[in-house]
């Protein structure tokens, strides 16, 4: 906070990137959150259940969540959107922005694309409007399942195909494993009412970036 508040840059992550004088750091949640029409939600998955609890009093009535965190719960096995609804009930709007999109690709102004999905089709496109950027496109889709399940089961691959490599075994062997892993997490995913059309696109196939 000292760094981003006082140096304008974040001496942790993206130290050679500036940070404009308009954004301040706080530890405070009552004044991160006071007033605020958009919430953007990035805390680990094994925390949300507790930081959702700790919000739920400070949001704006009419704020929207925009969840970028990708995770399951290990305890319920439930989706950050399932947290936040057992959380905060159903009368906030939630987005999920997932995709292929390395932090310092994208401040290095190299072209972007992601997706911002919602079952509330006016939040996800107010999401698009006030994200997308010169190099970062944002595409917009209703199915929330597939987009969180994407962007969570997919790790799970890419630490598979990593290991495939370190083992040294070449590209027939990583090819195998994905495209069967594609093809076994689009099984999960429709199982669980996503659209195979989802995990074709920018939250499934990222996978592979």
């Amino acid at each position: 906070m000292r760094s981003i508040n006082e140096e304008r840059v974040n001496a942790s992550y993206l130290s050679f990137a500036s940070i404009p004088s308009s954004v301040i750091a706080t530890g405070d949640l009552g004044t991160a959150l006071r007033g605020a029409p958009m919430v953007v939600f990035a805390a680990p998955s094994h925390v949300a259940r507790k930081l959702f609890t700790a919000m739920s009093s400070l949001l704006d009535e009419a704020a929207i969540i925009v969840s970028v965190s990708k995770g399951i719960e290990i305890e319920s096995g439930k989706r950050i959107s399932e947290i936040a609804k057992d959380v905060l009930g159903s009368s906030y709007s939630f987005v999920c922005l997932s995709g292929p999109s390395f932090a310092k690709e994208v401040v290095a102004g190299f072209p972007t694309a992601i997706v911002a999905a919602s079952k509330d089709s006016a939040a996800a496109r107010t999401v698009q409007n006030d994200f997308s950027f010169e190099n970062l496109r944002i595409y917009t889709n209703t199915d929330v399942i597939g987009t969180e399940l994407g962007g969570s089961v997919k790790n799970v691959m890419a630490i598979a195909a990593g290991m495939t490599t370190g083992l040294g075994f070449g590209s027939n062997s990583v090819a195998a494993l994905i495209t069967r892993g594609l093809a076994e997490i689009t099984r999960l995913a429709r199982r669980e009412g996503a659209q195979i059309e989802t995990l074709m696109g920018l939250a499934g196939l990222e996978i592979w970036c």
